[in-house]
């Protein structure tokens, strides 16, 4: 863990160190950020503090990272969008809904995550402190602290449910934190986002053009997902719409190939990694280049539920010796990928969803049609009511985001279930699959190593 400043001595070590002290992750630093300093100089100047933030979005993409490809991975198990080619009991948990809490994945993304946010309050308070900073970068700097503070709470509550809001260093305070329940959690996410939106670059001049660190789009992007979750889809309406309207710096990209590449006109957020490979490459892609097979394979009901002539199904799917695999991600030896965090394509789905809700139909239908035109298929007209029409975002959302940040097993927890019977699309579908499904299924366990070590916690129940 980072240790305040205040009680650090004055020896000299590598700076971007501060952010991997404990974790032993400066091996995933790239060497021009292992510069010389003192670490009570890291707020003293902007030089300084610019090399801290480079530490910051290195940690959360390392590859024991829940934000590396693992809960694409593991969500996409869960939601029954990839089935596993070989034995392995951790991934076969996800599968049968049966999640233990001594999982060693879901302790790798409790401990990973919060030690993002703490990565990030650290910064938060150092900048707040610091008195050599120059205003305009300080403001930057806790504008992209608190967007991944916000991303990496929104991930939390939608993995495990009600979790310790954290937003202070202090391990006195943080370290018997009870579990806070989802709206309040909520409310800083959204409070967090808003101050980001308010005070971040509206480009990406400040990092050379590069579309690999957080803006006020990316702010508002976040935000509208977070507003859709919330169901305040006045807001998530508007703020796709700020986004979408944007086109100067975002425009949805015709050619499939393309979207996933660097810099892509598409991508809101993307994220550089210290060796070549994707997150979610490395999980789909490495043994298909090297060996012509795969591992981690989409399920048969997946790859059938495609149009015939969807682009996507020829574009951003592959075929490996057991099966077919997510072939979004392309290129596991060269540098022409970048991991995409927010794109585009899901403002549209945010807006469609947000106006179906306030019965604005046909507008929600534009909005559907623009994906569907995207991938070569044709538009539809039968988005008529609120059922028909989320049956149609629900099918877009599918096949635009398989395989994608757990998308789909997020949404089928929060959308209800279509049989009006109080439950969610989760207990509709996964409960067709899984004769073992059970309700309480759709949170994963509080990992049993947090519990041991914070008495304050509790487990979900069912678990």
């Amino acid at each position: 863990m980072l240790i305040l400043l205040k009680n650090l001595s004055k020896r000299i070590l590598p700076l971007a160190a501060l952010f991997f002290l404990a974790q032993g992750c400066t091996k995933f630093l790239e060497p021009e950020y292992r510069t010389q300093v003192g670490l009570e100089d890291v707020f003293a100047n902007d030089a300084n503090l610019e090399i801290a933030l480079t530490g910051l979005y290195t940690n959360l993409i390392h590859e024991n990272s829940g934000f590396s490809g693992a809960i694409t991975r593991m969500s996409g198990f869960s939601a029954s969008e990839l089935r596993y080619a070989f034995n392995d009991g951790i991934i076969e948990q996800f599968i049968n809904h049966d999640v233990q809490p001594n999982n060693s994945q879901i302790l790798q993304y409790w401990n990973a995550i919060y030690k993002d946010i703490y990565n990030s309050n650290s910064i938060i308070e150092g900048c707040e402190a610091s008195t050599g900073l120059t205003p305009g970068f300080k403001k930057q700097a806790i504008g992209e602290a608190k967007f991944i503070r916000a991303f990496s709470h929104f991930y939390l509550i939608n993995l495990f449910g009600d979790v310790p809001l954290i937003t202070v260093t202090n391990k006195d305070v943080t370290g018997l934190m009870p579990r806070t329940p989802v709206a309040e959690v909520y409310q800083q996410i959204v409070a967090d986002l808003k101050d980001a939106y308010n005070i971040l670059a509206p480009d990406y001049s400040f990092v050379g053009g590069k579309r690999i660190r957080v803006n006020k789009w990316a702010a508002a992007a976040l935000l509208a997902r977070v507003y859709l979750f919330m169901k305040d889809y006045v807001n998530a309406e508007s703020l796709a719409s700020e986004v979408i309207a944007n086109n100067a710096l975002y425009q949805l990209d015709t050619n499939l190939d393309n979207v996933f590449k660097k810099n892509n006109g598409e991508s809101i957020l993307q994220m550089e990694r210290a060796f070549n490979n994707t997150g979610e490459g490395d999980s789909f892609l490495f043994y298909f280049k090297v060996l012509g097979f795969a591992d981690n394979i989409m399920t048969d009901d997946l790859v059938g539920s495609f149009e015939s002539n969807d682009e996507r199904t020829s574009k951003w799917m592959a075929f490996a010796l057991f099966g077919y695999i997510p072939y979004k991600y392309k290129s596991p030896d060269t540098n022409e990928e970048n991991y995409v965090f927010l794109r585009l394509a899901e403002q549209y789905l945010i807006r469609a969803e947000a106006r179906v809700q306030q019965n604005k139909f046909s507008e929600a239908q534009t909005d559907i049609n623009t994906l569907r035109t995207r991938s070569g298929l044709a538009e539809i007209n039968n988005m008529i009511d609120k059922s028909s029409s989320m049956i149609a975002i629900e099918n877009e959302k599918r096949h635009e985001f398989f395989c994608e940040w757990g998308h789909r097993w997020f949404d089928l927890k929060r959308w209800p279930s279509l049989r009006s019977n109080g439950k969610s699309r989760a207990d509709d579908i996964l409960g067709a699959i899984n004769p073992e499904w059970e309700s309480t299924d759709q949170l994963y366990p509080i990992p049993e190593d947090a519990i041991f070590k914070n008495p304050n916690l509790t487990q979900n129940p069912g678990y």
